[in-house]
């Protein structure tokens, strides 16, 4: 089944665009977040699901069928971007003691680009309604095991892998069915952060939903897990479509920051490293933390975007390249 669309989708742009200011926004309220509840339960909320969002929303546009240009654009555009910004973002932490992370462990928010390559690379085998349910059983299955952990992103890539074949098997029709009952939807959104909220309050444990933490280390329950984990993606999933009918089909500001979602992801973690690190948070009163760091994540995201063409042309296949693979394709194939 092919889903992969080669015309822009006003709408995915725009959630892609939200989804990227939760982020920015999240990270942001990280560290700030340990003295202040309402920052807290903010983070939990946006945590349990912008990042299936996203892992959702990217699983619309991948090719099913890799080909050769395919690999030279996951190589370019997603593996060499990794391990330059893997260089980039170890020396700023170090600079700015953010945190220490192995060479082989992709550094703080970069797993989602280590992730992206595997469920990229992965997406053959899976794309198909049993694919779908063989990805949903390892991604609770996976709790099991305390030995996949961090190290190149393999418990996350396993744990939101479910979302991404989702979103390229169903992932248009889900967003328009949203986009066609929104009230049902926005209750539903309402009703999902409810939930999380209140289970977050009686012991849900904030840092399983990174899916990052086996089930010794941050268990959703003591004594049914995998249950408690299945319903944790249950009220991803709920959360992300309700979100979908949130945003609006059009609007230009949203759809621009989407398509530079990438760049902005890839940038604005050097902008939170140096602001919190240097202690910016603790200048701005209790009062208006959330606002500015609401205005930051905008400037933040708006900034990073500016750079996107750079960005684009730095990290995309040259085109003597691109030819000669073709070339060297087409020969065979004349064979």
């Amino acid at each position: 089944m092919k889903t992969a669309y080669d015309s822009r989708n006003g709408h995915i742009d725009a959630l892609k665009g939200a989804g990227i200011l939760l982020v920015v926004f999240g990270h942001l309220i990280e560290r700030p977040s340990g003295q202040s509840p309402l920052l807290q339960t903010l983070y939990v909320d946006i945590y349990s699901f912008h990042m299936p969002l996203f892992v959702f929303l990217s699983g619309i546009f991948a090719r099913e069928v890799l080909k050769s240009r395919d690999y030279q654009k996951i190589v370019w555009t997603l593996f060499f971007p990794l391990v330059v910004f893997q260089c980039i973002y170890i020396a700023t932490g170090r600079l700015t003691a953010w945190q220490s992370y192995s060479p082989f462990t992709p550094y703080w928010l970069l797993w989602f680009i280590a992730s992206l390559i595997g469920w990229r690379i992965l997406l053959p085998l899976f794309a198909s309604p049993i694919g779908l349910a063989v990805a949903l059983g390892g991604a609770v299955l996976v709790g099991y095991d305390d030995g996949v952990g961090y190290a190149l992103s393999a418990s996350r890539t396993i744990y939101f892998l479910p979302f991404f074949v989702l979103g390229h098997l169903y992932g248009l029709p889900l967003v328009a069915l949203a986009r066609r009952h929104r009230p049902a939807f926005f209750l539903l959104f309402a009703v999902t952060m409810l939930a999380v909220t209140l289970w977050w309050w009686h012991g849900l444990d904030g840092s399983m939903l990174t899916g990052s933490h086996d089930f010794a280390s941050a268990p959703p329950s003591e004594d049914y897990p995998a249950l408690a984990r299945l319903l944790v993606l249950a009220l991803s999933l709920a959360a992300l479509l309700g979100f979908c009918a949130l945003i609006p089909a059009a609007s230009v500001p949203l759809e621009w920051l989407g398509k530079r979602s990438l760049s902005i992801y890839l940038l604005h973690g050097l902008a939170v490293m140096l602001l919190i690190g240097a202690g910016a948070a603790n200048l701005v009163p209790q009062a208006l933390l959330l606002p500015v760091l609401a205005a930051l994540a905008v400037l933040i995201s708006s900034a990073a975007a500016l750079l996107d063409g750079p960005m684009r042309r730095l990290f995309s296949p040259p085109a003597e390249a691109s030819g000669l693979v073709e070339l060297i394709v087409d020969r065979r194939r004349s064979r």
